[in-house]
């Protein structure tokens, strides 16, 4: 691809990108890649906890995807659909994985104490090494969990993604999400409770 028709492709949106990479552009389709390849790796990052499996994940999620785009309708985004798809090949690394991942990064999101109810106070310098200790024990909880009320939290909490985003990525009935929420606030604020006895 010539620099200049690489530049004129980076200056389309999704939309005319998808439209070209279904008309058998791969220089289009390299685009989009480019575009959002820190995106799919963030989101596979957060579900697994690994690095390397993040990026074997993204990778699968981005071939999975340009297989699959000649089907895209364009009913939602492409960052939505290419999220789901990310979304979903994390979970199934994570299935066959069938044990712990590592904690997940609390401090790579917005802070996920709000969901346990117990957030600590943040005023003295006293209080910041308390916070850190906290968010230490909230990461360990958050790796006690259940794979499936782990992935919701972080999908939530860290993605900070809708009740409806999330649902849709897992591919679950809103009422059940929020079965799972509810339950992994539970668990994790039980899992602190015990250690802090």
């Amino acid at each position: 691809m010539a620099a200049a028709d690489s530049a004129a492709l980076r200056s389309l949106d999704d939309q005319e990108l998808v439209a070209l990479t279904q008309g058998g552009s791969d220089d289009a389709y390299a685009v989009l890649v480019e575009r959002y390849s820190d995106y799919v790796f963030t989101i596979a990052a957060r579900i697994l906890g690994d690095d390397e499996d993040a990026g074997d994940a993204a990778q699968e999620a981005f071939v999975r995807a340009y297989r699959a785009i000649g089907r895209f309708r364009g009913d939602s985004k492409f960052s939505s659909w290419l999220y789901r798809i990310a979304t979903n090949r994390a979970l199934t690394h994570l299935k066959r994985r069938r044990k712990r991942a590592p904690a997940v990064d609390i401090d790579a999101g917005p802070h996920i104490e709000s969901a346990i109810d117990l957030e600590p106070t943040r005023t003295r310098p006293d209080h910041l090494v308390i916070d850190a200790e906290f968010r230490t024990q909230v990461r360990a909880a958050v790796a006690k969990l259940p794979d499936q009320y782990r992935t919701v939290i972080t999908l939530f909490y860290l993605e900070q993604r809708s009740y409806k985003e999330v649902a849709d990525a897992l591919g679950l009935p809103m009422g059940t999400l929020k079965t799972h929420l509810h339950r992994a606030r539970a668990m994790l604020r039980n899992i602190i409770s015990e250690q802090n006895a």
